[in-house]
């Protein structure tokens, strides 16, 4: 046997045994899954032509030459189109053919299209290849069409594995990398040496480490209680809205499962979860059933009557005011439903998730919840400014802001405070706050706060601040960043490049953060006050914490809350409150500060009591860099008080 026949013959074997785990384990279809299979299939019949032309010169080598050309020539319609198959599949990871748009297909299909006439007219022409009286195969000019098509193809796929880096994974990038590479260096080696036939099992190769790892039909399956899984319902949410079915989603979530199931073992808790996905599977068995996380189940529809889901809905309700039984033990769980109707109520997929999201962190009223219980419009927002700032972070298009701080002591500008923005086409300017909010659902807190650190770093050393009487930037410090490992190491290594004081960087902390603080977060602020970084309990007064807050944490400037400011200008109580917090806060050594000063009576107001710094319209709003520099040079320009420098 010739290493060309053992290549074919493992092609065949193994493609086969793609084919048949693929069909026996796959139970999620859709476009993606279809050219896999299609992709498999292909290969396999071009496997069976290689070992068929090999084992008839072996049995039978009298066989007539128009049986050699006949399997060479299903050799080559299934091997060309292949490529293109490959790339529609990988393509379909990221858009469906609905999505792309008319010129796109054009350029998709016709280069498939030429050359597969070009292959389908070798009978007559033999322009690809050629048989001669004695059986003996030649590869003939034309056959260049072919490898054109195939540096077409994966030049393609380079360029959408490039442009669309972003919506695959790192472990999906790099899989999609090693395919593309071992194809290309099997083509190259074919083409220079047409007798190391090393194309097939190559792609076969490819194909099975494809399976392993991207479309695996196990990871569709929830191992626990072994219905459909999360990516499953990710999959089937995008085909079904980019194919306009007509589709109803019911979600469940049990609140209280965690409390309720707190002194069970882990084996209990999965029983009990068996249990419920149970009983929704024999109540919806025209349906698909997924378990998105440990507390949630998603019911899919594939268009119900409005009878069958309201029946359906009244069961599950009244499931749920009875006990669950597990080994002598009874449980009570609660148990909230959502019903979306689409995709009439909601058109886009990234809308669904967003009143999903929102439904599984929202109160426990027991009733039946609708789109039309939801604010989709400021849904709709909230996730466009998810993908706005996904954008901005991938791009670093971001303005840095400053809103300057007021001494009343020294008569001038001292410090600022650091914010940042960004623009969207769509939305307009992004601000901080939503920023702040937004980074933090998306796992950009920690790449946005080191971000604003570097940039003010910056931005100290570029001006020399200090020269022009800078007492500090504050910069929001958020609470992801103070319990990550190195923070301050990593911090320091920035302040250090760009030759700043630390103590000229001040970060804040807002008081809601504090009343939420774990033991590891007030310990790594206690280190890293002690390190010379300085920090300041903003919105004090907001409501979250107790007054211990202030002499536990290494807190060296006191911001007043803007509520306790409006407050004050009509209410004598809180005057005297504010009144003593601010003296209280400069006999435990702390600087305070007042914000929200947006009128000469509430300036003349804080002028009396022992407020060190204030902010607010009544002095600046934010301002970029350039404006800033220019405040700080005026203020530079005035007549300086003996000890300055001791006063902030």
């Amino acid at each position: 046997m010739t290493y060309e026949a053992a290549f074919a013959i493992a092609s065949v074997a193994l493609s086969a045994l793609v084919i048949y785990y693929f069909i026996r384990l796959n139970r999620v279809y859709n476009f993606q899954s279809g050219l896999f299979l299609a992709l498999v299939i292909d290969n396999l019949v071009t496997s069976i032509t290689q070992t068929g032309i090999w084992l008839l010169r072996t049995l039978a080598p009298d066989t007539p030459v128009v049986f050699f050309s006949f399997l060479s020539y299903i050799y080559f319609l299934t091997h060309v189109s292949m490529v293109a198959v490959l790339f529609l599949y990988l393509l379909s990871t990221i858009k469906l053919w609905r999505e792309i748009s008319l010129v796109v297909r054009f350029a998709i299909v016709v280069p498939i299209s030429v050359c597969l006439l070009v292959v389908l007219s070798n009978p007559i022409t033999h322009v690809i290849y050629s048989y001669d009286a004695n059986g003996i195969y030649s590869r003939e000019p034309g056959i260049i069409t072919t490898y054109l098509t195939f540096a077409y193809y994966f030049s393609l796929m380079i360029f959408v594995l490039i442009w669309y880096r972003k919506s695959f994974s790192a472990k999906r990038r790099g899989i999609i990398m090693l395919i593309l590479a071992m194809g290309m260096a099997s083509v190259l080696v074919q083409f220079y040496l047409p007798e190391m036939k090393v194309e097939i099992i190559t792609i076969t190769i490819c194909g099975f480490i494809t399976f392993l790892f991207i479309q695996n039909p196990t990871v569709q399956i929830d191992a626990e209680l072994n219905v459909f899984s999360r990516r499953a319902f990710m999959d089937r949410l995008k085909y079904n809205m980019l194919s306009r079915k007509r589709f109803d989603i019911v979600e469940l979530v049990m609140p209280d499962f965690r409390e309720q199931t707190q002194e069970m073992t882990g084996e209990q808790k999965r029983a009990v979860l068996q249990q419920v996905a149970d009983f929704l599977s024999a109540e919806m068995p025209n349906g698909n059933l997924y378990h998105m996380e440990q507390t949630i189940f998603v019911l899919e529809l594939i268009r119900p009557e409005a009878k069958e889901v309201g029946t359906l809905l009244r069961k599950i309700r009244a499931r749920f005011e009875e006990d669950w039984e597990l080994d002598g033990l009874q449980i009570r769980l609660a148990g909230r439903l959502l019903r979306l109707i689409l995709p009439t109520e909601a058109t886009d997929e990234q809308l669904v998730l967003g009143v999903m999201n929102r439904f599984e962190k929202g109160s426990t009223e027991n009733r039946v919840l609708m789109a039309s219980d939801f604010d989709l419009k400021e849904i709709e927002r909230n996730q466009k400014i998810t993908g706005a700032l996904a954008r901005a972070m991938e791009k670093k298009n971001f303005e840095m802001r400053y809103t300057p701080i007021y001494s009343l002591g020294l008569e001038r500008v001292v410090a600022a405070e650091v914010s940042v923005r960004f623009l969207d086409e769509e939305l307009g300017y992004v601000y901080d706050d939503e920023i702040y909010n937004y980074a933090a659902r998306s796992g950009h807190a920690l790449q946005l706060g080191e971000m604003i650190f570097e940039k003010s770093c910056e931005f100290i050393e570029k001006q020399d601040l200090k020269s022009k009487g800078l007492s500090f930037l504050g910069l929001r410090l958020h609470p992801a960043m103070c319990l990550q490992y190195g923070l301050m190491e990593r911090l320091k290594e920035i302040a250090q490049a760009h030759h700043v004081d630390q103590r000229m960087l001040c970060l804040l902390i807002s008081e809601y953060t504090v009343s939420k603080a774990s033991k590891a977060f007030k310990e790594n602020l206690t280190r890293m006050g002690s390190e010379g970084l300085r920090f300041c309990l903003e919105d004090y007064g907001s409501g979250f914490t107790s007054i211990t807050s202030i002499y536990e944490l290494p807190f060296s400037v006191l911001k007043v809350n803007k509520s306790v400011m409006q407050a004050t200008m009509s209410n004598e109580k809180a005057r005297i409150t504010m009144d003593s917090t601010l003296w209280m806060a400069r006999d435990l050594s702390m600087m305070t500060m007042v914000e929200g000063i947006d009128e000469e009576n509430q300036f003349t107001l804080i002028s009396d009591m022992a407020c060190d710094l204030a902010k607010g319209k009544y002095f600046f709003d934010q301002i970029d860099e350039e404006e800033f520099v220019r405040v700080l040079h005026m203020a530079a320009g005035k007549n300086r008080k003996e000890g300055d420098d001791d006063a902030v």
